[in-house]
């Protein structure tokens, strides 16, 4: 190791902004679709007696009365088929995307309906709330998960700066003693990197912090299912054991050789 490096963490930071925007513009999305459809005003449909009926049904009288639905679907593709990702993360048509987040009754009722009626609206708007609530409840767990990562990218960095002081001083060593000193702080510098690894894996199998209410999937999974590895910082942790390792190899090689050394000079002064 010759300088900072947290390859998993940097990763794992970088998905966690990603869905961070995610989440917010999608919150904001049905947060404004919310407030659009609140001001649509439900279509009016007197009782009308069709052809062959034997009692009248309400129906709108003429197709300006669909007016409600066209301005729900238009707010739809305005708000949440306008997030920049949605190609990228959905690429669904509009029931499509209505059934996933709505259901497909209600979708069917915005796409293939006639008219706005109070009932479908205010269903909508209850959909609305739910869909933005649920963004903002895991936009929640993944700031959370954010600060954690920067915590730790944080210890860790303190952790290789001293690995790297450590290393550098191996090579220049001029004793045993100095060498053992050296042991000594790798030593502890291991102790320590155990700590964090008991700290981010108590987080990982805590559910209060992991599993998120309402959803079926748990948080690393969700953040880090598509990553090579899903646990980022206990692999950084362990690539740091594995450099502390190999220093305190050194370490003890050159402390051999130097007693080697220092043994075959005594003995050359013994024969002389």
């Amino acid at each position: 190791m010759t300088e900072i490096a947290q390859p998993h963490i940097d990763r794992a930071l970088a998905a966690v902004e990603t869905e961070r925007d995610v989440l917010q513009a999608e919150r904001d999305a049905f947060q404004t679709l919310l407030r659009r459809v609140s001001a649509i005003e439900v279509d009016t449909g007197g009782p009308v007696a069709r052809p062959g009926a034997v009692t009248a049904v309400s129906v709108p009288r003429s197709s300006g009365e669909a007016r409600g639905l066209e301005a729900v679907r238009s707010a739809y593709r305005d708000t949440v088929m306008a997030v920049p990702h949605y190609d990228e993360e959905y690429d669904e048509s509009l029931r499509e995307n209505l059934a996933a987040e709505f259901g497909a009754q209600l979708a069917a009722r915005v796409v293939d309906g006639n008219a706005l009626t109070r009932q479908v609206r205010d269903g909508l708007l209850d959909a609305c709330r739910q869909s933005r609530e649920e963004r903002k409840r895991v936009l929640q767990h993944v700031e959370r998960e954010r600060d954690r990562l920067v915590a730790f990218e944080t210890r860790l960095s303190e952790i290789e700066r001293s690995i790297i002081e450590a290393g550098a001083a191996i090579a220049s060593a001029s004793g045993s003693r100095e060498l053992s000193r050296i042991d000594r702080r790798l030593a502890t510098l291991q102790s320590r990197c155990l700590d964090l690894a008991d700290d981010r894996q108590a987080q990982v199998q805590a559910p209060s912090q992991t599993d998120i209410p309402g959803t079926d999937f748990g948080l690393h999974e969700y953040l880090y299912g598509e990553m090579e590895t899903p646990a980022p910082v206990l692999s950084d942790v362990a690539a740091c054991l594995e450099t502390i390792r190999r220093h305190r190899i050194r370490g003890l090689r050159a402390e051999l050789a130097g007693r080697l050394e220092s043994a075959s000079e005594g003995g050359l002064l013994a024969q002389s």
